[in-house]
């Protein structure tokens, strides 16, 4: 699914952003998703999953001095019931910095492990968060600022997410909203509160799914 001025064709994706020397992931993934889920593959899932044997619920994926707007998102990971929270699920997150690049480094090479990246694997109630910055938007770009997500588990094949989005987003259409209303907080596009402390938070849940080549995501 596409939208203009929003979504960039999935096979145009790294030869736009490689015009503003961003290291990108080399997985086809749409720039704003809400397309459906991908599963990775194999190959995919040994370049990009960590090995961590620990893995936490909670982390923090930027350091203190990092420039931007702090941002922590939370949520809980269910089962395709929306009722069952999920142990053992890995949440793997990733974004661009508040210039919206994804990589500084310049060193080249396997670009899926971006700058800024993180790791949460669930407990028994199925509670998932990570502290970051607000991501910005590729510059020179109306596709909107987001987060790509990709979630896993034991009976569970890798799959890509809907990419969390922000409401106030002025490139986040009426339609992208529309479609997702009425979901709550199963919703990617996240209401944004500031806390007295100067933190964004925001919640999004999520319902994890036996996918296949031909899932789409609802």
């Amino acid at each position: 699914m596409q939208h203009q001025n929003q979504i960039l064709p999935r096979r145009n994706f790294l030869k736009h952003a490689s015009a503003f020397a961003v290291a990108l992931p080399l997985v086809e993934v749409g720039a704003l998703g809400l397309f459906g889920c991908s599963p990775a593959s194999s190959a995919e899932q040994k370049a990009v999953t960590p090995r961590a044997e620990n893995v936490p619920a909670k982390t923090t994926i930027v350091s203190e001095k990092e420039p931007g707007l702090p941002l922590i998102v939370s949520g809980t990971i269910y089962a395709s019931d929306g009722r069952k929270p999920l142990e053992g699920i890995t949440l793997y997150v990733y974004q661009t910095d508040a210039t919206g690049v994804y990589s500084t480094s310049g060193t080249g090479g396997d670009n899926r492990n971006t700058r800024i990246h993180g790791v949460m694997r669930t407990g028994a109630d199925g509670r998932y968060e990570f502290r970051t910055i607000k991501p910005a938007s590729y510059p020179g770009t109306r596709i909107s600022a987001h987060i790509h997500a990709y979630v896993s588990g034991a009976e569970y094949p890798e799959y890509w997410i809907d990419e969390y989005v922000f409401a106030d987003d002025p490139f986040v259409g009426a339609d992208v909203k529309q479609k997702f209303q009425g979901l709550g907080s199963f919703s990617p596009v996240l209401s944004l509160t500031k806390g007295d402390d100067g933190i964004l938070r925001g919640t999004r849940d999520i319902k994890v799914e036996r996918c296949t080549n031909n899932c789409v995501r609802h």
